[in-house]
Parts: C-alpha cells; sequence; structure tokens
C-alpha cells in the first residue's frame, strides 16, 4: 500500500487511540489523491479486553486494496490483501475466423455441375479472366451457325466476330478449328480464339491438325502464350 494511505491508516490510529476510552465503532469515508488508492473506506473499533487491554481494529477496503490493522498493548499486526479483477478483452475475429468468414460470404467460384455441349469436359467449370466457358445453349447455337455457313471466308468472320467476346473450352476449340477446311484460315482463326480458351494446356495437342510443320509449330507458340 502506497504512503499516501499508511498515513492515513496512522492518523486513524491516533485518534481512535486518544478518543475511545470504551468499547466503540467508527466509520469514515476518506478520499486520498492518488492513482492506486482514489478513494478508501475506513472503519475503526476500539474494545476493551478484560485484563484492562485496549484493542483497536481498523480495517480499509478501498481501490481493489484491503489492509487489516490490529493494535493491542502497543503491539500492531498489519494484514492486506490486493483484489484485482480479471477482464477478458477480446479486440475482435483471429486471422483465421476472419479467413473463414469471407470464404463463407464469398460465392463459389466454380458451379458443381455445368454444361458445355460437349458430353464430358473437364475445361467446363475452369475460368479465365474471371469468365466461364460458353454452356450447352450457347454452344450449340454458335457452333451450328458457324456450320451451316458455306462460305469459309464468312465462316471465318463469323467465328472471329464471337470468340472476341465469348469463352470456350478446349473441347470446344478443337471443334471450331476442324470446320476450317483452308490450314491458313484454321490458323488466323486459332490466333483470335487462342487469348479465350480456358483451359489452354488441353489444347496442345491440336498442333496436329497441320500438316504443315511450321504451321504446327506456330500454332505450339500461340496456344502456350
Amino acid at each position: 500500500m502506497n504512503r499516501i494511505v499508511r498515513a492515513v491508516l496512522v492518523s486513524s490510529l491516533f485518534a481512535s487511540s486518544a478518543s475511545f476510552a470504551q468499547d466503540a465503532e467508527f466509520n469514515m469515508q476518506v478520499d486520498v489523491d492518488d492513482a492506486d488508492m482514489p478513494s478508501a473506506r475506513i472503519k475503526m473499533k476500539t474494545t476493551t479486553n478484560v485484563n484492562g487491554e485496549e484493542t483497536t481494529t481498523v480495517k480499509v477496503r478501498g481501490g481493489g486494496t484491503r489492509m487489516d490493522v490490529q493494535m493491542t498493548g502497543g503491539t500492531m499486526e498489519t494484514e492486506s490483501h490486493t483484489e484485482t479483477t480479471h477482464t477478458e478483452s477480446r479486440m475482435g475475429p483471429s486471422r483465421a475466423e476472419r479467413r473463414e468468414e469471407r470464404r463463407a460470404e464469398m460465392p463459389s467460384s466454380e458451379p458443381s455441375f455445368r454444361d458445355c455441349g460437349v458430353g464430358t469436359d473437364e475445361g467446363c467449370t475452369t475460368r479465365r479472366d474471371g469468365q466461364l466457358p460458353m454452356d450447352a445453349s450457347t454452344w450449340r447455337g454458335f457452333y451450328q451457325s458457324l456450320k451451316s455457313e458455306n462460305n469459309e471466308i464468312v465462316r471465318q468472320e463469323k467465328a472471329e466476330k464471337m470468340l472476341k467476346r465469348v469463352y470456350l473450352t478446349a473441347a470446344q476449340f478443337g471443334m471450331v478449328l476442324d470446320l476450317f477446311k483452308n490450314e491458313i484460315t484454321r490458323l488466323e482463326v486459332a490466333k483470335v480464339t487462342a487469348p479465350h480458351v480456358v483451359d489452354p494446356q488441353h489444347a496442345l495437342g491440336f498442333s496436329s491438325k497441320w500438316r504443315n510443320s511450321i504451321s504446327g509449330s506456330e500454332y505450339t507458340d500461340i496456344i502456350t502464350e
């Protein structure tokens, strides 16, 4: 206990000895300008035993500190305790909890099932640039439109115009390439389409669609960019 509180106790003891000749009890509130114990409640009680010895008991409570002082026949016994209150502080969710919350709030990046119109297709749920490939309905309409066009130049124009806006899987890409008999035209279509193939690693083998090895090598460079 700090010096100020000790001074309060000593003063109280002297006041008690001087003021009480018979059994008495006295309560008082003492305000102390101290950060550790700004206010204290002091309870004093004086008694006289059968031997005529006067006993003064002082109890102090305040600021989380408890002190009991007992003086009998010039002997003083002091017992003090410090009472602390445990406060559990939680600043907020942990980093792991925040990750779990974000994961729960974010929609699934891939749908559980999609049909891209070409049977079993590993690339159907793959994204590129945040975009999914054409679904079955879009693909069938697009593919039928190209297939029904007899003029290969017009077919190329249609394909390039559409494939600059949509994404497709390697399986869909391979079927588009097969619509073009002219190898030069096929390579031009591949140049436009390759950046929108969601799983280009699955399209590496399409270099065999060119009989000209130079064109086949150029295709490999295009699809691996």
